[in-house]
């Protein structure tokens, strides 16, 4: 169960506010992790398949 913090500070509940947003969910954590992983895996690789590709068009 998400706990939020609500701005009280206003009279009428329909005025409330959402201080902090909800945690994110367990599924959108991991997909978060594996996007960055992905990226991190990419931007490794980038540069050695550049180097692939300038060797070979080299020689």
């Amino acid at each position: 169960m998400a706990v939020r913090i609500f701005d009280l500070t206003e009279t009428q509940p329909s005025r409330l506010t959402v201080l902090e947003a909800a945690p994110l969910r367990r599924r959108d954590l991991r997909r978060t992790k594996r996007r960055y992983a992905a990226l991190g895996i990419v931007a490794l690789l980038a540069p050695f398949v550049a180097a692939l590709f300038v060797l070979g068009a080299t020689h």
